[in-house]
């Protein structure tokens, strides 16, 4: 049993094959992912990132607000947490949609599936957010061939699982102006040394893996619902496909 959502912590194949190995589902995990980026697409879409960088150049400039309506923004990853944070970012008023693995459907939200229809997807994402678990297809995904794809001057929120991210290709796709902004909750590796780029650079806001976190009372419960169900012969909540790695 996982006390975090994901479970690529584990090593599968030292694990006995037929022992169940769950990751965590539970309210207070779902709901923080979903207020860090609501914050984080926020922040981009108020150009708070320059407004930031102002501030310590003591530069006092406006610049035109864009209604969320004309802002496209699209999640990797329609698990739990993705669909929950959908459903928020839609209720704002986003022009939202998703991508997964497999095909899902989701009110509100124009849904993409599989690497064919990947390109379409990241072609209409102002704003990109990343909560994909990590398996051996998504690490190194965000690199200079997917950045390529998105519209220039995109965004990029990063809350997934720091081997997903290519560092270099992002500090060269800030650097050019293909990409516009950056918030980066997870790294490889953590914490980043001193002396990495990310710390400094204006256009990335760096946080340290703090973008949801287990809460005690809410997970302990779920953990027994969960014992209660293997007791009773039930399928468990959360349970990870071991061909798949989630």
């Amino acid at each position: 049993l996982s006390v975090g959502a994901g479970a690529d912590q584990f090593d599968l194949a030292a694990l006995p094959p037929d022992l169940p190995v769950v990751r965590m589902i539970e309210p207070g995990l779902t709901q923080g992912m979903v207020e860090y980026v609501t914050f984080a697409v926020l922040g981009i879409h108020r150009d708070m990132v320059r407004y930031l960088q102002q501030q310590r150049d003591a530069q006092w400039q406006a610049h035109s607000v864009r209604p969320a309506t004309a802002r496209r923004v699209g999640v990797m990853g329609l698990g739990e947490l993705g669909q929950a944070t959908l459903r928020q970012l839609a209720a704002l008023g986003f022009d939202c949609a998703g991508w997964s693995r497999t095909p899902r459907q989701l009110d509100g939200v124009r849904c993409f599936h599989g690497a064919a229809q990947r390109a379409a997807f990241l072609a209409r994402c102002d704003i990109l957010v990343c909560l994909l678990p990590l398996t051996a297809e998504t690490r190194g995904l965000l690199n200079r061939d997917l950045f390529a794809q998105l519209p220039p001057g995109a965004a990029l929120v990063q809350a997934g699982r720091g081997a997903q991210l290519n560092h270099a290709d992002l500090l060269a796709a800030l650097d050019s102006g293909r990409l516009g902004a950056a918030v980066i909750d997870v790294t490889d590796p953590e914490p980043l040394p001193p002396s990495h780029p990310f710390w400094r650079h204006p256009a990335i806001w760096l946080t340290p893996h703090i973008a949801s976190q287990t809460q005690n009372e809410s997970a302990v419960a779920a953990l027994l619902e969960n014992l209660r169900r293997y007791q009773r012969g039930e399928p468990m909540i959360g349970l990870i496909d071991r061909t798949r790695g989630y």
